[in-house]
């Protein structure tokens, strides 16, 4: 069997994660199968599989050519993502957001998906999206989506309610959508011991599109979170999570140097050892997606800010919805909700409550993957 995974990488290591999420299950349901990793990141960390994990040749050392190329107008589509692979049985797509008004993706984009989608059914693929946020739909542009998915996907799974009413209203056909969570709760973490130091602290997760995707200025991230780290320091040890890459390391510095706060940068850790760091923290602060899922399906409290709804519908999923802060929120009331969670009392509320919804999220994740590989 031949199957392919696109929307992943390994620098942004929610992406990551899923990545490894989906060889599990691979591992699990067709051993001997043949995987194409089919990313545009450049080069990639070594993946713990026993699966025969091939990255395509033409990805592995064209950036700049596909730039080169592009800028000068001339075809490309053989150095990206979007040129089809022959034979593929099966396509697993993790893109985890992709389809909706805030990525404003251009006629380009949605014609070279289209052609690309066309030639994997022509040769009978199956096209399957994973779990993912959708919508909104309004713009034009972003409409054109809705035609490509009914035309070509077999299986579309939103990974909230709100993704699912932008996909029933957009005219998405229901007969193919499902609706299941994020599904890296199955995936363990693995902690680093060279950062036993940071054990038992409190996690700060920044996210670059939080100055991208949103409204909010540089400064008023910065002091959100200057006013937490200020307080929590007093009495817990406090770290900053670098979950992503180059653009969340320069966030995590310009944090640590802007108000001198000298407290330690975890990085350059692939997405289970972030996994396994996140298990051990008292409490997560988190802006990136995969940072406040990777706390909640291991039982860890974790507030969250908000680019997307797809935060508040996770955190709605394990009963937390109350737990996004605001940016600009009053700083004494973050404190105030942040300092409440930190009393053993409720921490141990917490964690309880978020371990019998955890049970209850693996069982439908088990359920998916059973509906994926059953499909004919």
């Amino acid at each position: 069997m031949k199957i392919q995974i696109d929307g992943v990488g390994t620098q942004n290591k929610g992406a990551e994660l899923m990545l490894y999420s989906i060889l599990e299950q691979i591992e699990k349901q067709h051993p001997r199968a043949t995987v194409y990793f089919n990313s545009n990141t450049i080069g990639h960390n070594k993946i713990d599989t026993t699966i025969n994990l091939i990255k395509p040749f033409r990805l592995q050392y064209t950036f700049y050519l596909r730039v080169l190329l592009s800028k000068l107008k001339l075809p490309h589509k053989y150095f990206t993502t979007l040129y089809p692979i022959k034979n593929i049985d099966l396509l697993l797509d993790a893109s985890g957001f992709k389809y909706g008004d805030q990525w404003n993706h251009s006629d380009y984009f949605y014609q070279s998906l289209e052609q690309y989608y066309k030639t994997l059914k022509d040769q009978k693929t199956k096209i399957i999206l994973l779990p993912q946020a959708f919508g909104p739909f309004d713009k034009n542009n972003s409409r054109k989506a809705i035609g490509i998915l009914n035309d070509y996907v077999d299986i579309i799974i939103s990974r909230d309610s709100i993704s699912t009413s932008y996909l029933k209203n957009s005219g998405v056909n229901m007969n193919k959508v499902y609706q299941y969570p994020d599904f890296t709760s199955l995936t363990n973490g693995e902690f680093p011991e060279r950062y036993n130091e940071i054990k038992g602290g409190i996690c700060i997760i920044p996210n670059s599109k939080m100055l991208t995707h949103t409204e909010y200025s540089k400064k008023q991230y910065f002091e959100f979170y200057d006013n937490i780290i200020k307080e929590v320091s007093k009495k817990h040890k406090v770290f900053l999570l670098n979950h992503e890459g180059k653009g969340d390391l320069k966030l995590c510095e310009e944090i640590n140097s802007k108000y001198n706060f000298d407290i330690p940068i975890v990085t350059n850790l692939n997405a289970k050892e972030i996994k396994g760091v996140i298990k051990e923290s008292k409490l997560v602060i988190s802006s990136r997606f995969h940072g406040v899922a990777s706390s909640l399906n291991q039982s860890v409290p974790c507030f969250s800010t908000s680019w997307s709804h797809k935060y508040e519908l996770l955190l709605s999923y394990f009963g937390f919805e109350d737990f996004v802060l605001n940016i600009d929120s009053n700083p004494l009331d973050v404190k105030n909700k942040i300092n409440s969670l930190l009393t053993n009392e409720n921490q141990k509320e917490v964690r309880d409550k978020l371990s019998e919804k955890v049970k209850e999220m693996n069982n439908n994740i088990e359920e998916m993957w059973e509906k994926i590989w059953d499909f004919k």
